[in-house]
């Protein structure tokens, strides 16, 4: 597996596209700037089979109905984070940006296929409700979006937030995966679980 990391504007987000040798590719969250995937996408002659959302914040959802209409991907997202669409918000600061409307398959936590690979779907809830990452054992990779950073997790000071599950998902379906796998957040430079094991100060015994 390939992995391009796009920092989008505004926010900050990261966007990632990844593919294997035969073309087929996906997108992890995708801001406010799908251009920039678009332009990958093309140019390396890839064909995007799916959009995988972790979660509903608009920050990682503004370029999505660019992109599935650009592309004709089918959009994965947990039905659990469906409130936050409903509103018409995609969050508590939606008002900054607003989102154009997009349809999404719910993705259900435990086993799935993407790019030929086996993939988990690991519920992470604590952020929003519906919170997912996707672990890909072959390639060593899992996508956090808002939950897992490097030294730090995600934001819980929402109407809907939960930071002790937040924390107890981490330990128990993050943390647990091989120190040596690649940690690709929703903001910021990526990681390794072992790093984070060892240095994150959320669960370091001080």
């Amino acid at each position: 597996m390939y992995i391009k990391t796009f920092s989008m504007q505004p926010y900050e987000v990261n966007s990632y596209l990844a593919w294997t040798a035969d073309g087929a590719a996906v997108v992890v969250d995708c801001g406010g700037q799908p251009e920039l995937p678009l332009k990958e996408i093309r140019a390396r002659s890839l064909e995007l089979t799916a959009i995988l959302l972790t979660h509903l914040h608009h920050d990682h959802v503004l370029g999505v109905s660019e992109l599935a209409g650009e592309t004709g991907a089918p959009v994965f997202a947990s039905a659990a984070d469906a409130m936050l669409a409903a509103k018409g918000g995609y969050g508590p600061d939606a008002a900054l940006a607003p989102v154009a409307p997009f349809g999404f398959k719910d993705i259900r936590p435990g086993r799935a296929m993407f790019l030929g690979e086996p993939c988990l779907v690991l519920p992470v809830p604590g952020h929003t409700p519906g919170h997912v990452a996707y672990f890909f054992p072959k390639s060593l990779a899992v996508f956090t979006g808002d939950t897992l950073f490097r030294g730090s997790v995600g934001r819980t000071d929402s109407s809907y937030g939960d930071a002790a599950l937040l924390l107890a998902g981490i330990r128990s379906r993050l943390l647990v995966l091989p120190e040596s796998v690649e940690v690709f957040p929703g903001h910021g430079p990526s990681t390794t679980i072992g790093r984070e094991k060892a240095g994150n100060p959320f669960f370091v015994p001080k």
